[in-house]
């Protein structure tokens, strides 16, 4: 019994001498911050214990026996601290501020513990997404229309600030995930595994120079915690809608695996209505009336699967591959009548169309990072290789009534359309940033090759009655191929010199372009020789308020879409294709900006100049049996000159709300008068959010609404109507366990129209696809959030 005794007395002992230092990291504006390193260490800097601070800012350590040590309080872009403590007992260190470090802030960075947006460094804004509760069981392409100056039209296709010349990248690289058809991917995404989006608006030269409007970044959620964590979420709505997300990770001191499977289920509608008149002076000729019908099918599985291995403090390696799969089924029927000049019918046919469209792509991509001492800079290898299949199939099956005013009875006409296309892009591209604190400057070099290849081979048939079999026809049998390529080098330098930065930086590159028309043995192979300066000012005004002038040139070269020849023929009187014979667009952009960052308000605004030479746009054209192509054009040149502003305000702890607005006056020129392409107009949109916490910020409640103008284009008006969202939350088991109930475009006024009115050619048609929803979205997180440190043999290890 008195060994017993004894040893419990040792026991007590030990924890008695053994206890905890805690204390509170917020930044200068007091809002606590969350995944601070605190590393704690003895006086020759071997590291015997840490923690990470959560989401209020607090961190804990603990089993610190007493003694002498440093203390490294570190999260990037902040300025490290190192606090000399001498422990005996339990220690409270208070609140521990983190100050800006305004020579990383060049480079541009994360700001966290901020309101929702701040714009971060000297040449990109980020927005988080965790708190955007209408987009809670949606897609990516929910998240992207909640972001200010970004809108999402009809087909997925995605603008910013009016300018659907953007680039999307997907962690910071350009993948088959997010070229071609990428809005089916982005479709398919699951909103809640996007971490943030960053827009920059007016890229320095350490960017690709593509894009007229600027660049979106959608950076993936990866789990950084220690230990075993996990989220589970499922989302079941209106309209047959169903979603589901697993994500899993294992984390110590030298590794981190992770993965992530979502699966995504909506069906819907989708209906265009659209009529024409072509008139010779007073006097209509036809009139052509359309109503087209039909069911909307989409279904995707995306997985990911990657690892993280930290030789040290400074050294990692990085690995990770995305497989993604989606299908999409529309089915409908497309009613056509036309009318002579006296209304009497003159032409009257169904054509109904099944074409389903499958798509199957792959992403893996390494890359290497070599950090050096004291944060003076890094130098990382990246390699990234994405491929992508998709496969379209078309069944068409038209019964004729009547022709020329005469009633039919004919057979139906069966046709089917089939096309095969493959992707890939292969990247590499090594960065070297170098920071000379002394004199508070950043230097940035690098090289950056992108290989892109794209194969295409649709065929088509008709039915022979008397055959008893369908037969190649002349609608589309070709072969297509297109080469890209485009090899760079960079360099960059900033520096901050009392209330004032700079950043300068200029890009050269050489790109070859070559589509070609296998079939018809056309090719028309284009190189291009160009040089991308970029330019950069700040200047701080007063505490926390800065003003900003910013200068870039750009390049737009035309993207898979846009140069792809494939036709569709759902509709022989609309058909779509692209234009292999594009040239790219050079843009040079200006910006002005001003902003003011307090603990209840952030506000920033920006006046924006484009000029652009050969603008791509889409075009259609008209032929004389009425009906018309949607192509690709060059526009010779258009003049874009637009203010926006957004403001984030919290007045009280439990209220916060954004509101944006951009507008631009716009001016198409076409020399050619033969295009007749020249128009010019004001464009605006306003968006705003605003989100009311309660029930001790447990439950929330979020109200989005959006308005979109009508918007110019070279031959017409286009619009596409917002709406009004509403969700609320409700979380349990300190916020592990979430519910989220959402109302989607609650009016049902999301949808798009175009007016055309050209050379005596009217044309009016609105598309509406299902938008009002009902979802129901539970997700629940799981894991050991484990901050202890423990390195007994001293030095190497360490966290991230």
């Amino acid at each position: 019994m008195k060994y017993l005794f004894l040893f419990i007395l040792i026991l007590f002992s030990i924890n008695a001498n053994s206890q905890e230092i805690r204390g509170i990291i917020t930044d200068e504006a007091s809002l606590p911050l969350e995944y601070v390193k605190v590393k704690l260490m003895r006086l020759d800097s071997t590291a015997v214990g840490g923690a990470f601070s959560d989401d209020k800012g607090k961190f804990v350590i603990t089993d610190v026996k007493p003694g002498s040590y440093i203390i490294q309080i570190s999260l990037p872009p902040f300025t490290i601290i190192n606090k000399n403590v001498d422990f005996q007992k339990e220690m409270d260190l208070g609140i521990i501020v983190l100050k800006m470090d305004k020579t990383l802030e060049l480079e541009g960075v994360i700001a966290r513990g901020s309101l929702d947006a701040l714009k971060a460094g000297i040449d990109k804004k980020i927005y988080t997404t965790q708190d955007d509760l209408v987009s809670q069981g949606g897609t990516v392409q929910d998240i992207l229309n909640n972001i200010p100056s970004i809108e999402v039209d009809q087909d997925g296709n995605i603008s910013l600030r009016g300018d659907a010349n953007v680039i999307i990248l997907i962690d910071g690289r350009p993948s088959a995930l997010a070229m071609g058809d990428g809005s089916n991917l982005l479709s398919a995404l699951p909103a809640n595994s996007v971490e943030r989006i960053e827009v920059v608006t007016n890229p320095s030269a350490k960017y690709d120079p593509d894009g007229t409007s600027g660049i979106i970044n959608i950076v993936m959620k990866k789990n950084k915690l220690k230990g075993f964590n996990g989220m589970v979420s499922a989302t079941a709505a209106t309209g047959n809608q169903y979603e589901g997300n697993l994500a899993l990770s294992y984390r110590n001191q030298k590794f981190n695996l992770y993965g992530n499977y979502s699966f995504n289920h909506r069906e819907g509608y989708r209906n265009n209505f659209n009529d024409l008149v072509r008139s010779s002076g007073t006097v209509n000729e036809v009139t052509l009336m359309q109503r087209r019908t039909g069911d909307d099918l989409e279904e995707g599985n995306t997985g990911v699967l990657g690892f993280d291995y930290y030789f040290n403090d400074l050294k990692s390696f990085s690995l990770s591959g995305t497989v993604s799969s989606g299908i999409r089924e529309r089915y409908g029927d497309l009613f056509t009548t036309q009318f002579d000049e006296n209304g009497d019918t003159l032409d009257y046919w169904n054509r109904r169309s099944l074409d389903p469209e499958r798509n199957l792509n792959f992403d893996i991509n390494a890359n290497y990072t070599q950090k050096f001492k004291e944060d003076k800079g890094e130098w990382s290898v990246n390699i990234n290789r994405s491929s992508g299949t998709n496969r379209f199939e078309a069944l068409y099956e038209q019964d004729n009534y009547w022709l020329g005013g005469t009633e039919l009875d004919e057979l139906t006409v069966l046709q089917r359309l089939t096309n095969f296309e493959e992707t890939s892009n292969t990247t590499l591209q090594t960065d070297l940033s170098r920071i000379f604190a002394a004199i508070k400057a950043r230097a940035e070099f690098g090289f950056k090759s992108i290989i892109r290849d794209q194969e295409l081979a649709p065929r088509s048939e008709t039915f022979d009655y008397g055959s008893q079999s369908y037969e190649e026809d002349t609608l589309a049998n070709f072969d297509y191929t297109f080469h890209f390529e485009v090899h760079s080098l960079y360099a960059v330098f900033g520096q901050e010199l009392g209330k004032f930065k700079y950043q300068g930086g200029l890009r050269a590159e050489y790109a070859v372009q070559a589509p070609n028309l296998i079939s018809s043995n056309e090719s028309y192979r284009k190189e291009y020789r160009n040089l991308f300066p970029s330019a950069h000012l700040k200047y701080e005004v007063a505490k926390k308020s800065e003003l900003s002038l910013s200068y870039s040139r750009r390049i737009n070269r035309p993207g898979g879409e846009q140069l792809n020849p494939f036709t569709s023929y759902a509709d022989p009187f609309n058909l779509r294709s692209g234009n292999p014979f594009l040239d790219p667009e050079s843009i040079n952009s200006f910006d002005l900006g001003y902003s003011i960052n307090r603990k209840k308000i952030n506000f920033s605004t920006s006046t924006f100049h484009r000029r652009t030479n050969d603008v791509i746009n889409r075009v259609k054209v008209f032929n004389p049996d009425n009906s018309s192509r949607v192509t690709y054009g060059n526009i010779d040149r258009s003049i874009s000159t637009g203010m926006e502003f957004v403001i984030i305000w919290k007045p009280v702890k439990w209220l916060k709300t954004t509101f944006s607005a951009n507008g631009n006056y716009i001016e198409y020129i076409e020399e050619n008068p033969v295009n007749n392409w020249n128009n010019s107009g004001f464009n605006w949109n306003a968006k705003n959010a605003t989100t009311i916490d309660f029930w001790k910020e447990t439950a929330s409640i979020q109200l989005n609404v959006a308005y979109n103008a009508p918007r110019v284009s070279p031959q017409g008006i286009v619009q596409r109507r917002g709406g009004i969202d509403l969700a609320f939350s409700k979380s349990f088991l300190n916020k592990n366990l979430m519910f989220v109930l959402r109302g989607s475009d609650l009016f049902d006024n999301i949808g798009f129209q175009l007016e055309f009115d050209r050379d005596d050619i009217i044309q009016e048609s609105e598309f509406k696809w299902l938008t009002r929803r009902i979802s129901l979205t539970v997700s629940y997180k799981f894991g050991k959030y484990e901050m202890k440190v423990k390195s007994p043999q001293g030095g190497g290890g360490g966290d991230e």
